[in-house]
């Protein structure tokens, strides 16, 4: 991303639905996301949707595990995957800039011990997370808007 690519932006990220059964994985897909705009010069994340005149708006459409390898008869290696349909608008006329579909991926080792193996099931969905949020805040600084 160019230095100043953001300048003058304000911008809302409201939190995103969770359209899957994994919980709190909308807040943080949003929090992650903000957190890579908020790394953006110049730019301003705006709290409230309506008073910010673009919006990045987002559904979690997916997230799934999938064994990728087995050690003595139990799950050994596991990824995360996680979509995420994403919409970029001008909040005021409600007018789609753009629409994009995400998909990112991490993998990360199970123990016999539940909380670490969920604790590295989290930093695996953490990375997939960052993975989009940085995709996502590409493409919104790519994005000629007349500001």
């Amino acid at each position: 991303m160019k230095p100043g690519a953001a300048r003058g932006l304000h911008l809302a990220v409201p939190v995103f639905h969770n359209d899957t059964f994994e919980p709190v994985v909308d807040k943080r897909v949003t929090e992650i996301v903000r957190r890579q705009f908020l790394q953006a010069d110049g730019l301003t994340l705006v709290n409230d949707a309506g008073s910010a005149p673009f919006a990045v708006k987002g559904r979690v459409l997916g997230y799934g595990l999938t064994v990728l390898s087995f050690r003595q008869g139990s799950v050994n290696e596991l990824r995360v995957t996680i979509y995420v349909g994403v919409k970029y608008e001008e909040t005021a006329t409600q007018k789609i800039l753009w629409q994009e579909s995400y998909s990112s991926s991490a993998e990360f080792f199970q123990t016999s011990d539940l909380a670490v193996s969920r604790s590295r099931q989290d930093r695996a969905t953490e990375e997939a997370c960052q993975n989009i949020a940085e995709s996502i805040v590409s493409r919104v600084l790519e994005t000629p808007v007349g500001r």
